[in-house]
């Protein structure tokens, strides 16, 4: 699949998450990895047990916190 698909795809995602269409592990792509989220799975369980897919950690890695 192409970078293309994946950008599109991550966007279109970000935008149907923002609006409360789509809940974080319904994703099918990783915002913080940049990738599809089966390529990177094993990578989303942080020292605490929660996956990085929830929306506090994406909130925080994408500079939303305040």
């Amino acid at each position: 699949m192409s970078n293309r698909k994946l950008a599109t795809a991550i966007s279109r995602e970000d935008q149907a998450e923002a609006g409360g269409s789509l809940n974080p592990p319904e994703r099918t792509t990783c915002y913080p990895h940049q990738s599809w989220s089966g390529d990177c799975a094993d990578q989303h369980t942080s020292g605490t047990g929660r996956g990085i897919d929830e929306r506090v950690d994406l909130d925080y890695i994408r500079g939303h916190h305040n």
